[in-house]
């Protein structure tokens, strides 16, 4: 018999702080979602007798023969779209595996999205671009775009003052569960800002690159599908190669992880020197996408540039017994829970009800970070 979909069941502990935490997560996606949907739905109204572009839709200018409007807008909206639903990803493991590291991070992330949201304001009101003209006099957009920087601004305290409580709740924690060796404290400290950084590091490439695919390049150009049928899947298999080599301590794997990544910031430092230098102002292609794409740029430069520095302390750690210390508490913690089980007939939700000195879960819990 299947038991019911409980907090419980998906993780969540019990402290109200974990679950408010949840709570302003899912409220945000849901609000954000709600508007940037309404968003697409009224950009497409506006451009729907427009000359279709080479994507299949938008408006295409006399003089460029580019691409600069419905497709740009969508593209941004579904950008944020996927953001919540990332973000709301990241809560929901780092409060389920109690990870103070990547509650931090969760945090900072939606301080992203709120800058996010400012750029793409500054470049329909404040500073439009031409393609962006259309909306001048459209107070409903106005209104939108007001209101998501409103809700990400309000969140982003929600969850700036969650993260304080959850970190004085889960920090003592540590000590429970990992002991007091403190070289295996600090070395699992760096491998889990790792492997958040790592998601990170996904997150903000892929979009990197979907919107250089999307919105700069055109159909007709082989940097195009060499961008979405090779650089986009071939970056995401050598991200998920660098999470196995990073749990299963293979130090080959990981040097070349670190000598890729303390290359790649050379062709992000090219992208960014392209779109500004030496453009011809009658046939820009980076026109409506340049403030977006800089910020991309600049944040994925910076989060490998960190990526670099603590994959190279992780390298160091290797071999000192932190892979070995995972694998056994991941072992004791489920003989306990099977062991409690068993004592009540199967039942782990009666058993945890009944044993307040543990809390189970369904997700793996390992160690927990001051």
């Amino acid at each position: 018999m299947s038991r019911p979909l409980t907090l419980k069941s998906l993780g969540i502990p019990r402290s109200i702080w974990a679950r408010l935490f949840i709570s302003v997560a899912l409220l945000e996606v849901f609000a954000i979602v709600c508007i940037q949907g309404y968003v697409i739905k009224r950009t497409v109204d506006i451009y729907k007798n427009g000359v279709e572009s080479q994507w299949g839709f938008g408006v295409l200018t006399g003089s460029t023969k580019m691409s600069i409007t419905q497709e740009s807008f969508i593209v941004y909206d579904v950008i944020f779209i996927v953001a919540q639903l990332f973000l709301l990803m990241l809560c929901w493991e780092a409060v389920a595996h109690k990870n103070t590291i990547q509650i931090i991070a969760a945090t900072l992330f939606n301080v992203m999205c709120l800058i996010y949201s400012l750029i793409q304001y500054t470049t329909f009101y404040i500073r439009p671009s031409s393609s962006a003209g259309i909306f001048q006099k459209d107070n409903d957009m106005r209104i939108l775009q007001i209101t998501t920087m409103v809700v990400y601004s309000l969140c982003t305290v929600a969850f700036a003052m969650l993260t304080w409580e959850l970190y004085q709740l889960f920090g003592w924690k540590t000590y429970k569960k990992l002991g007091a060796n403190l070289a295996l404290r600090r070395a699992y400290k760096w491998h889990q800002i790792l492997l958040t950084l790592l998601k990170l590091d996904i997150f903000f490439f892929i979009s990197y690159s979907v919107q250089l695919a999307t919105l700069v390049l055109r159909v007709s150009d082989p940097e195009t599908w060499v961008q979405i049928g090779v650089v986009i899947p071939g970056s995401v298999v050598f991200l998920v190669l660098s999470f196995w080599a990073l749990k299963v301590e293979k130090r080959r794997v990981m040097i070349v992880v670190i000598i890729c990544l303390g290359l790649s910031p050379a062709y992000f430092i090219y992208k960014l020197v392209r779109m500004n230098v030496g453009i011809d102002k009658n046939n820009d292609p980076y026109l409506d996408s340049r403030k977006y794409l800089t910020f991309f740029i600049v944040v994925t430069l910076a989060l490998i540039l960190v990526t670099v520095y603590v994959s190279i302390r992780c390298y160091r750690n290797f071999g000192i017994g932190l892979k070995e210390a995972i694998a056994d508490y991941d072992a004791r913690k489920a003989q306990l829970k099977a062991n409690i089980a068993l004592m009540n007939s199967g039942n782990a939700d009666q058993a945890t009800a009944e044993n307040r000195n543990y809390e189970y879960t369904e997700v793996n819990e390992r160690f927990v970070l001051e």
